[in-house]
Formats: structure tokens, sequence, C-alpha cells
């Protein structure tokens, strides 16, 4: 039932935004203090730092409501959430049948598929015994060199 109740990943966001321009403007206004610009070059600089952290603060603090909207948003209705949790746990007492694993060859090194369970048309399951109505299929003649 995770996915029913996973939030929003606006949050986190939120807060890397809030940090990254926090941490930018307060750079910013140390080195405005400690080094004032002396040249316009300078002074563009400064003020562009300044300007890029406010704006990230800002988004980070946007990002707070908007994520509380979204996970609210996401969540399916409160009648449709015991009818998925009950299906995901029958899914989870009834796992699904595993595929036995290939068994190599005597004395070679290719795999041999293990036989199918489902019955096909006219072919045995296992070589030896047949499927009730189907022909009887005998193992092909090996051929050898003389």
């Amino acid at each position: 039932m995770a996915i029913l109740t996973s939030p929003s990943g606006a949050f986190p966001i939120s807060l890397v935004y809030i940090t990254v321009g926090t941490i930018v403007d307060i750079w910013t206004i140390v080195a405005w203090r400690y080094y004032p610009p002396e040249t316009a070059w300078d002074h563009f600089w400064l003020v562009g730092f300044m300007v890029t952290g406010f704006a990230l603060l800002v988004i980070g603090l946007l990002l707070g409501p908007i994520g509380r909207a979204a996970r609210h948003a996401e969540l399916p209705p409160g009648e449709v959430t015991p009818a998925v949790s009950q299906a995901e746990q029958t899914a989870a007492a009834n796992p699904p049948a595993v595929v036995p694993p290939m068994t190599p060859v005597q004395g070679g090194t290719s795999p041999v598929v293990a036989p199918s369970t489902t019955p096909t048309q006219g072919a045995p399951l296992v070589e030896g015994v047949s499927t009730p109505g189907a022909p009887r299929v005998s193992p092909p003649a090996v051929l050898t060199r003389r």
C-alpha cells in the first residue's frame, strides 16, 4: 500500500531550494561586506548572485504549499483505498508460481529448459508420457557418424 500513501516529492526539493538560496545570499552578503565591489563588473556579479539566491529562496518557499496541494491531489479517494489495499494483501498472500530453474545436460554445458506444464496440441509433457487424447510422440532419432 506504499504507492497509495507516498508523499509528493515537492517537500524535499523545496528544502533544497530554500537551503541553496539562503547559502548563496549569505555568502553574497559576506562578500559584499568584506570585499566591496570596485568596478561595475564586480557590482554586476554581486547583485546577480544576490538576486539568484533570493529567487531560489522564493521558489523553495512557494514549493511548500504546492507540495501540500499535490499530496492531496495524488492520493486516491477514500472509498477506493480499502479495496486496493485488500487486493494488494490478497496478491501478497498468493504469490505467482515460480518457474523451475534450468538444469544442465549431463556431460555437456548447454542447459535444458524444464518441460512446460501446459499441454500443447499433440506434444507430450514429459518424454514417454503423453497427454490424454494426444497422439504418442517418439523422441527424435540420433544420427551418429561412422
